[in-house]
């Protein structure tokens, strides 16, 4: 396995990845079982993805004593907690580690994960719970017709991959073609790739055209 190390492209890129560790194994280790990690950083910590991903996006219960402990277990840790909001369904805060911002989110929601290996800055493998690889597709179809952004629509087309039958994303996958719009940022997607060309959302959608008429 190559570190990630050797995969990223700046030192700001490098400091978000330890802050991201230091997060992860954080909530896991305070809310145990009852983590489960998804987004753009889960693609790219846990599908091996070719993107890089700053937020971190977790599904947990609201308990605020836990939330409480957590954010001090993260002070303890190196970070400064810049900014925390906590509502009935969800918690966004801002962080920053070595004077680098970093972003966690929380939705207060139950969801069943699935048991995948997280790869850490240094390249070692730690077991979490995320999301299917057609669970993904669901929420980022979802937030690219939302907000039309290029990284959207590249994990779309990043994650369809490691899908063998995709019956049960087909209607996702048409609702994507039928209510496309050209991203608002396509510029942006080749800093975020990590190594290889940086595809064009056209070249996109006709793989995904291919993927909706091929199965």
């Amino acid at each position: 396995m190559v570190s990630l190390i050797t995969k990223l492209k700046t030192e700001r890129q490098r400091r978000i990845a330890r802050a991201q560790d230091i997060i992860v194994k954080t909530v896991f280790e305070v809310f145990s079982n009852n983590v489960v990690l998804h987004g753009g950083t889960s693609i790219w910590r846990c599908y091996n993805g070719n993107r890089f991903s700053e937020d971190i996006d977790v599904y947990i219960p609201r308990n605020l004593h836990k939330i409480e402990t957590f954010f001090q277990l993260l002070e303890k840790r190196g970070l400064v907690i810049e900014r925390k909001k906590i509502s009935e369904n969800n918690l966004f805060s801002t962080l920053k580690f070595e004077r680098t911002e970093v972003r966690f989110e929380a939705i207060f929601k139950k969801m069943s994960g699935i048991l995948k290996e997280y790869q850490t800055f240094e390249g070692n493998l730690e077991a979490i719970y995320t999301l299917p690889q057609e669970e993904l597709i669901k929420e980022k179809i979802s937030a690219y017709l939302n907000r039309f952004i290029i990284r959207d629509l590249y994990d779309v087309f990043f994650l369809l991959r490691y899908v063998q039958n995709a019956s049960s994303i087909l209607p996702f996958l048409k609702k994507l073609i039928d209510n496309f719009d050209n991203p608002k940022d396509e510029s942006n997607l080749g800093a975020l790739i990590l190594s290889g060309i940086t595809p064009k959302s056209t070249e996109m959608i006709e793989y995904i055209k291919d993927r909706i008429k091929n199965g």
